[in-house]
């Protein structure tokens, strides 16, 4: 993937990256790697038939890793579990050359989640966790567990869900404290091409999000408990983004970026202010809220990882 194409991805402009792989493609029909690019882009926007069609292109011209990877990315989408097993395994016979097995494996496992098979996705990387106690796999792999989970809470805030959402939350704190004090590598860019992760922040992130979460389950205490936790764990510049976050004044300054802006929208503190008067019962459970994950609970994954062979590392 060339640079443009490759920093149209990861800044999310997806439009400017099809419209360039187009026009690669219009000019040499036979790019297999513009197809499989391509494919990846379509995924991103949700198309997953025509992501399929251009993967199934690429490699009709030349199998090749990422037609591999893209096709597979594709089929999750479509939820063809088991096809798109056997295109990452596929995948798997030329990652040697271009990635590491935490890629293949953060891949795959991102690629599962998409397709709601979210304990199957997890597991995947807790499996690689334990084989590998130390290192930079260790960490880049606690890193997407962080991830993992910070989606799996605003799904369920999405489903009205705060209570399972403030356990997902909590779950992305605790995994990842030791990430106040990580610089997030580049060498996590390839996720943002082709899925559109954000790495960067994420323990401020869910910290932030948990607060809002046990707000909305009307847990009161429990939210100036947590404010509190977010605030005492924080370096310095960190303290005065959680600030600037809490009294409603956002920085829109990133590392993607060369420049900064300030915005201001409505605080934590507002929301609690408007919100606390009208805080809902803490022990309801709507029906929707009922785990209903195709595969066992997040909370049941641990039990069935046992000896993992740390070959893999």
């Amino acid at each position: 993937m060339d640079t443009a194409v490759r920093n149209a991805c990861i800044s999310g402009d997806l439009p400017t990256a099809e419209e360039l792989l187009t026009q690669e493609i219009d000019v040499n029909g036979d790019s297999y790697r513009s197809y499989a690019n391509r494919s990846v882009v379509m995924a991103r926007r949700l198309d997953w038939d025509n992501a399929l069609r251009n993967a199934t292109k690429s490699l009709s011209i030349q199998p090749s890793l990422m037609g591999y990877i893209s096709k597979g990315i594709a089929l999750f989408g479509i939820k063809q579990i088991r096809d798109a097993t056997q295109a990452f395994d596929l995948a798997f016979t030329f990652s040697f050359l271009t990635y590491t097995t935490l890629h293949y494996t953060g891949f795959q496992a991102i690629a599962l989640f998409h397709a709601n098979k979210h304990a199957d996705a997890m597991r995947r990387i807790r499996e690689l966790t334990a084989a590998c106690p130390d290192g930079d796999t260790n960490l880049a792999c606690r890193v997407i567990e962080v991830y993992l989970h910070i989606q799996l809470g605003n799904n369920a805030l999405d489903r009205a869900c705060p209570a399972e959402a403030v356990d997902h939350f909590t779950s992305a704190v605790n995994a990842g404290t030791f990430l106040t004090k990580s610089v997030i590598h580049s060498k996590y860019d390839d996720f943002v091409v082709l899925f559109g992760c954000d790495f960067t922040s994420l323990w401020q992130t869910a910290n932030q999000k948990r607060c809002r979460a046990l707000l909305r389950a009307g847990r009161l205490v429990e939210v100036f408990e947590a404010c509190r936790y977010m605030a005492d764990m924080s370096d310095e510049t960190m303290k005065a983004s959680c600030l600037d976050w809490t009294i409603g004044k956002c920085s829109a300054m990133s590392p993607r970026f060369l420049s900064s802006s300030y915005f201001t929208h409505p605080g934590f503190m507002q929301e609690l202010s408007t919100l606390r008067d009208h805080a809902p019962n803490a022990d309801a459970t709507p029906d929707m809220c009922k785990y209903d994950d195709e595969n066992d609970s997040i909370s049941d994954v641990d039990s069935d990882i046992d000896r993992v062979d740390d070959s893999v590392c």
